[in-house]
């Protein structure tokens, strides 16, 4: 009885919780230069794009988000103040693959229809979960590395093509921190036990970074952000998690922790980690991409040991 009650309380809280947000820390972008008067004004969807792009750019770019940090960019309705950003950039950047797909309301009015448009995830090898394609590239750093950095710098190029030995060279050096990046993690990683390296998360940001790293994707709880999961779902999630043993519930902290806890209690994990960041930057350390991941991986490596 102690089981249907608390299933049936899980649906009751899942149309709240994919509307509910975690605190929108006022992180920056990771601004690696002051932007010279004359920068480059680019645009992107996300916090976390506009920092890479800021540190391929340098001086010569000044790189602005549209969805602020803390707040995902899946579920995110404009707002009037977008598209005066849009109507002051000469580059856009985006990721695609449906990720960003508020940008198609804000260019279909027209604001930013004539401006360059960088869609980062073209040309990338997208893996598939129930038949969509997933998103989430940049939680792999080497497709950060092998794909964005490339892209980015050759559209800068293309505005600036006096920057192009200051773009090359900042896609080297921050390449390299990338290549660190990686290292690192793969160390921290390496000490869970194999049998441990099991995710189960709020929805479904991780296929890349799993694949990378080894782990091994149970389940997510919102299988589409926005699209209340139904109780018959929750409770065959409760089992799986159950089978397969996992130690710990992920969530991020842009999305409300009572789905995570509940499912969590349900299942009998008592570790709970609520403070993820993806699609969004957060507070330091989170405020970079670079900070992002190591965030992130010790949150994991610590639930799961």
């Amino acid at each position: 009885m102690t089981q249907r009650v608390g299933i049936v309380a899980f649906a009751a809280i899942a149309m709240a919780a994919c509307q509910a947000s975690g605190s929108s820390p006022s992180a920056a972008t990771g601004s690696v230069a002051t932007p010279d008067p004359g920068a480059i004004k680019v645009v992107t969807t996300t916090t976390v794009f506009a920092d890479i792009v800021q540190n391929i750019g340098g001086s010569r770019v000044a790189a602005t988000s549209i969805v602020p940090a803390g707040v995902g960019p899946e579920d995110y309705e404009p707002k009037p103040d977008d598209a005066k950003k849009l109507a002051n950039a000469k580059l856009i950047v985006s990721n695609g693959v449906g990720l960003d797909d508020f940008l198609q309301k804000l260019l279909a009015s027209g604001t930013g229809g004539q401006t360059p448009h960088l869609v980062l995830g073209d040309g990338i090898p997208v893996l598939t979960v129930d038949g969509e394609a997933n998103p989430h590239f940049w939680l792999d750093p080497t497709l950060v590395k092998g794909y964005y950095l490339p892209a980015i710098a050759g559209k800068l190029t293309e505005l600036d093509p006096g920057g192009k030995a200051t773009f090359d060279a900042n896609v080297a050096s921050y390449g390299a921190k990338l290549d660190a990046l990686d290292t690192d993690l793969k160390a921290r990683i390496d000490t869970i036990p194999a049998v441990n390296r099991k995710l189960v998360t709020f929805h479904d940001a991780f296929p890349y970074f799993a694949r990378h790293y080894g782990f091994e994707l149970v389940g997510v709880i919102l299988d589409n952000v926005g699209q209340d999961p139904s109780a018959a779902d929750l409770a065959a999630l409760v089992e799986k998690v159950k089978a397969a043993s996992v130690k710990a519930v992920f969530s991020e902290a842009q999305f409300s922790p009572k789905l995570s806890e509940t499912l969590a209690q349900e299942a009998g994990v008592t570790s709970v980690v609520t403070t993820l960041y993806n699609d969004a930057l957060g507070p330091a350390p989170a405020d970079t991409y670079l900070g992002l991941m190591r965030w992130n991986v010790d949150q994991i490596v610590a639930a799961l040991k």
